[in-house]
């Protein structure tokens, strides 16, 4: 139509007439453009009519004639068939253009063979002609003929059950990376690599203390080198000077290197793997065994005399009977080295080729030749090394033929480690530092240890477990690739496998064991049988001269007890009043590696002050603090497994792999979520009953934080019906940076379909409620939580978790966490861009929701949270599309980085013409105060308001719960806090219950000058609901009814928060053994910053260690 079509319509009061009247006139039309981001080509109608009432007096009069004509009735019907095609017209235009402009996954394509394809068509032929043979012949073709034997119902089930199954293992590897052995390969290829490369520098510096010892032999030792130097001859390039330096680093190398790895390789090759049992009375009754040996062959063999760690000191094997038991003071110090000595079940290296086994036994020769010469030299040049502090005796000091000999011994056995070690050291994936330049001190070997120390092998660990799963595509990749590596693990190439890893580890702690629980009698109902593998680490605060301390902890040779018997040390009395930590690994974490994989750590020179007192592992902080550590693998991490002992030695060949293959896919044990579960109730349980632990804290982190948490639930109630078996009992459960449950983290990683997958792969068998679990132990929790985790949303926590059962849910914890779509109305109005009381949807109508108010309401509800959410959200998507409308930033924009706080608004938003004119109606700048400021509103729990905004509505629902159920902790111990260091009395705390509003601000002092335009603090919330509350909201009418409610909203979070209901329960997690469900709190908020792997500041891990203090009963 070219000319203007005008609706007029009547407003007769006698004869209403709804049919509008078309009329071809001049008046002027109010019409609405659609504008699409400036984009001409969207443009499908370009204008809206909207109808304008006609009340003049000749309309009047025209609707008073009755003379109406059937031309006119068919062109009235006429004009109302085309308002609504014109209508249709509008919404196809704006469904077409969210159709046609929306990602597609032909846009998502970024191999460039698939882009390549999608432009050229002439290579697209051949290559789709080319897949299509392969399915014909790979896929269609053997199906074809199955079906001949099977039937082709019987090929459609096959193939139904083999998805099924291959989907289930691909969802156990994603689960359980943990059980993965590709995570075992690139732990043995880092310890491998690491190991290696310390031994080239061993090798380095041993013969250049033997090239210094055959300087000295010479008269004019001191005089020889720099002509030496300047002729190239490496033998003579060395003076009696060098000897001092040398010396150092050939003693640092010897005990921490060199014996550990020859002690390790002994245990492993000469004894089976076999440490000292002992529960093993075929070894306890021979007379003064050790590893299998007398008292004689164990000095000899330097497995005793714990005070000789001096390089000075040599054994003597005659001081010693060889009737005589090993004495308690060589016992409960040290071997030769000054190393733990191994106790437990080691290792058997059947997961190891033939060519790794002939390595480790190459290299075992060559450690004792190398041991032997070094100590055959230290004692052939006493006379040099006793006065090598005295520079002006040593300059004349001339070493003896018997030295010079055997420092050449030691010169040739040195070179043969150097070219054995360049034989079986894994290819590198980077150049590295050669050992020659950076190994040569203490501190240089601590530069090494930073690459496998405890921080950095937590984080390969993860990202191994986690670095596909970005996306659906790398996640099925890498599951596949773990599948393939799971059903015929390849054995490992080099001798430095988790064997050796294990007894190192068990050589670096004092007191240090390994034991097995068994699992036997479960049956399938209960897990299965099998053993579960760990490791005690014992305290520090063990003191050396105790003797009875240390014989019930440190057994290296078997007690007779009363009635003549072995006492075995798992039934030995450890002492009163003994404290112990079990800690449940992460997803990819294993007890070898709980501490990394160097070999500096430890505490067998815990006297030696070597600067480094700061915790590099939960394993040193708790045993730095007097708590045993209790370290273990679930069934299907390690060595720990179901069923029978799944170690065998690799068998090559196509049966071997056939064997392996049905045993993997139908025999093996397979890890679950109950199963985790069994193996920490099977651990604690015998902690508390055959260890003598009085006192028990139980710390899962992660996935282990749902282990720990069924733990705590069965066994916190043991504790409290203290029966004959039971000593013990669970003092604190800690649930750190963990999940509500498995489905929701899956969602918020990969997609929400994921939830039910899992559902339906696992037959709904899975059980990863860790909220019932946590809520159902009876003993004193700490739930600690980062907002900021990159692995487990926020939403998805099991902080968020608890406070939706405790919020919303009274209790269930069915499906918490997972995504949740807010009602329609709202999502109407969303769609729209308009007021969420303004929803033309007809659940709107007399649409009326006001906020809570505190004490009448007592807890929240679904509908009040979600128009929370709904009111912040429409704040932000106004503010957001008046910002970037606006030409130039506004003046007073100086709130929290624009990028985290704006809400998603797309082109159609701002372009359209309900929002422009909302926005045109307010004042800018104060419309985006108001939400910046809003937006950094503090949650109390490390999430501002407008982050959780920006993730959805669910998010802020969870934003909101966290607030009321644990801001009132954070507050509370802020004003415990002033109060105490105002020195007021605790009675008058109890009396006045003084909180007042500096207690919600948890800005650091001076935080202005940290502050800029795109970082700010997060802001209390008094003073948002101050800021919100000032006149200048009066004019901001399009949003007045929701900042109304969320003022409202904020009010009721501030109020509860004071209230004493919320102060009392803010300290119930220290006496939360009540029977009663309903009042059973949800645990001690520890509110972190550290992210998913890193370790605790030292500050959160002195709230931590205060809060243990706390629950085990001890002053703080």
């Amino acid at each position: 139509m070219e000319s203007e079509l005008t609706l007029t319509y009547s407003s007769s009061d006698s004869s209403p007439n709804d049919s509008p009247v078309a009329s071809h006139s001049s008046s002027p039309l109010q019409t609405v453009s659609i504008v699409h981001g400036g984009d001409s080509s969207t443009n499908l109608l370009e204008h809206l009519y909207i109808p304008r009432l006609d009340t003049s007096a000749a309309a009047r009069d025209d609707n008073d004639n009755d003379n109406i004509t059937d031309n006119n009735l068919h062109q009235g019907d006429s004009i109302n068939n085309y308002c609504k095609v014109n209508n249709m017209a509008s919404l196809i235009s704006i469904t077409l253009h969210k159709v046609l402009y929306k990602k597609s996954l032909a846009d998502a394509l970024q191999h460039p063979v698939l882009s390549l394809l999608s432009q050229n068509g002439r290579y697209a032929l051949p290559v789709f002609l080319a897949l299509y043979l392969i399915v014909l012949l790979v896929v269609w073709l053997p199906l074809a003929l199955l079906s001949k034997l099977i039937t082709e119902m019987g090929v459609y089930t096959f193939l139904i059950l083999s998805i099924f199954y291959i989907g289930r293992c691909i969802l156990r590897l994603l689960a359980f990376p943990g059980t993965n052995v590709k995570v075992y390969g690139e732990i043995e290829l880092e310890f491998a690599k690491y190991s290696c490369k310390l031994l080239e520098g061993v090798a380095e510096t041993l013969e250049g203390f033997a090239r210094a010892i055959c300087a000295a032999g010479t008269k004019n030792g001191g005089e020889a080198k720099k002509t030496a130097q300047l002729l190239g001859d490496e033998d003579a390039g060395w003076s009696v000077m060098d000897i001092p330096a040398m010396y150092k680093r050939v003693g640092l190398y010897r005990d921490g290197v060199l014996g550990v790895y020859w002690e390790v390789l002994h245990c492993l090759l000469k004894e089976g793997g076999k440490g000292y049992d002992p529960n093993d009375e075929r070894r306890t009754t021979q007379s003064g065994s050790f590893y299998g040996r007398n008292a004689v062959q164990a000095c000899k063999r330097n497995l005793c005399c714990g005070g000789a760690s001096d390089l000075s000191v040599s054994c003597d094997g005659a001081m010693h009977d060889e009737s005589d038991r090993l004495s308690k003071r060589a016992i409960g110090n040290k071997t030769k080295y000054g190393n733990n000595p191994l106790v437990g079940d080691v290792g058997n290296m059947m997961n190891l080729t033939t060519e790794a086994r002939s390595d480790g036994r190459e290299l075992y020769v060559l450690l004792t030749s190398i041991l032997e010469d070094l100590e055959s030299l230290i004692e052939s040049s006493s006379n040099i090394l006793r006065i090598i502090d005295n520079k002006t005796q040593l300059k004349g000091a001339v070493a003896s033929e018997e030295a010079v000999t055997h420092a050449k011994a030691l010169i040739t056995h040195s070179v043969e480690l150097r070219q054995l070690v360049k034989r079986i050291k894994p290819p590198s994936s980077s150049s590295s530092t050669s050992p020659s330049s950076s190994i040569h001190a203490n501190e240089d070997i601590r530069d090494e240890e930073s690459e496998v120390g405890a921080d950095a092998v937590r984080h390969r660990l993860e990202e191994n477990g986690t670095v596909s799963s970005s996306t659906t595509v790398g996640m099925i990749q890498s599951a596949i690739q773990s599948f393939l590596s799971m059903i015929d693990p390849p054995p490992h190439k080099y001798i430095f496998g988790l064997d050796i890893i294990r007894g190192c580890f068990l050589a670096r702690y004092r007191g240090a064991k390994q034991f097995w629980v068994d699992r036997g009698g479960g049956g399938t109902v209960f897990g299965g049988n099998g053993r579960i593998d760990v490791i005690l680490i014992p305290s520090q605060s063990l003191d050396c001269c105790d003797t009875t301390i240390l014989e019930n902890c440190l057994p290296m040779s078997p007690r007779q007890g009363r009635d003549g018997g072995v006492v075995s040390l798992s039934s030995s009395g450890g002492g009163k009043g003994r404290k112990a930590v079990l800690y449940c690994n992460p997803n990819a974490g294993l007890a070898e590696v709980a501490t990394g994989l160097g070999l500096i750590g430890g505490n067998v020179d815990k006297d030696k002050d070597d600067g480094n007192t700061d915790a590099t592992c939960w394993t040193d902080f708790y045993a730095a603090h007097g708590f045993d550590v209790y370290l273990f693998n679930y069934r299907g991490y390690g060595r720990s497994h179901g069923g029978r002992d799944q170690a065998s030695e690799f068998q090559p060949g196509f049966v071997g792999r056939i064997r392996r293959l049905f045993y993997a896919a139908f025999l093996s044990f397979k890890p679950t979520s109950q199963s985790l579960k069994l193996d920490a109730i099977a651990v604690a349980k015998h902690i508390l009953d055959h260890e003598d632990v009085e006192q028990l804290v139980i710390h899962g982190e992660s996935i282990g934080g749902m282990a720990a948490a069924g733990a705590a639930r069965v066994c916190s109630g043991m504790s409290l019906s203290k029966t004959a078996s039971t000593r013990g009992a669970v003092s604190l459960l800690i649930c750190d940076r963990t999940f509500c449950n498995l489905e929701a983290v899956a969602q918020r990683l990969v997609g929400a379909w994921t939830g039910n997958a899992i559902r339906l792969l696992t037959l709904n068998s899975w059980n990863t409620d860790v909220v019932g679990d946590f809520l159902a132990a009876k003993c004193p929790k700490v739930v600690a939580n980062d907002a900021a985790d990159e692995i487990i949303h926020d939403y998805s926590s099991l902080k968020s978790g608890l406070s939706f059962a405790r919020e919303l849910t009274r209790g269930m914890s069915h499906r918490i966490g997972w995504m949740m779509s807010a009602p329609m109305e709202y999502l109407m109005a969303d769609f729209e861009n308009i007021s969420v009381t303004d929803s033309s949807a007809l659940t709107f109508q007399a649409f009326q929701v006001s906020p809570p108010s505190w004490p009448a309401d007592k807890r929240l509800t679904w509908k009040e949270a979600f128009h929370f959410a709904a009111c912040v959200k429409r704040i932000g998507k106004l503010a957001t599309a008046t910002k970037r409308e606006m030409p130039t930033p506004s003046v007073n924009d100086t709130h929290d980085e624009q990028e985290s706080i704006e809400v998603s608004c797309n082109e159609d938003c701002i372009g359209n013409t309900s929002l422009r004119s909302e926005a045109n109606s307010c004042h800018n700048s104060e419309l985006i105060d108001i939400w910046n400021t809003l937006a950094c509103c503090d949650g109390l729990c490390g999430s501002p308001l407008g982050h959780a905004a920006k993730e959805g509505f669910d998010c802020t629902v969870s934003w909101l719960c966290c607030a009321v159920v644990m801001g009132g902790q954070a507050v509370a111990k802020a004003a415990e806090r002033r109060i105490r260091n105002s020195k007021r009395s605790t009675s008058a705390v109890e009396e006045n219950n003084l909180i007042e509003a500096q207690d919600f601000d948890f800005r650091p002092l001076n935080y202005e000058h940290d502050e800029s335009e795109t970082m700010k603090h997060p802001i209390p919330l008094p003073v948002v609901l101050s800021y919100l509350k000032t006149g200048r909201r009066s004019r901001l009418h399009d949003v007045e009814a929701e900042l109304s409610y969320v003022i409202g909203m904020l009010e009721y979070v501030v109020q509860r928060i004071l209230s004493t209901d919320t102060r009392t329960a803010s300290i119930a997690w220290r006496n939360s053994c009540d029977d009663d469900q309903s009042t059973r709190p949800t645990g001690y908020f520890l509110n972190l910053h550290c992210g998913h792997n890193n370790q605790y500041s030292s500050k959160e891990r002195d709230e931590l260690m205060s809060l243990i203090h706390m629950a085990c009963g001890e002053h703080v």
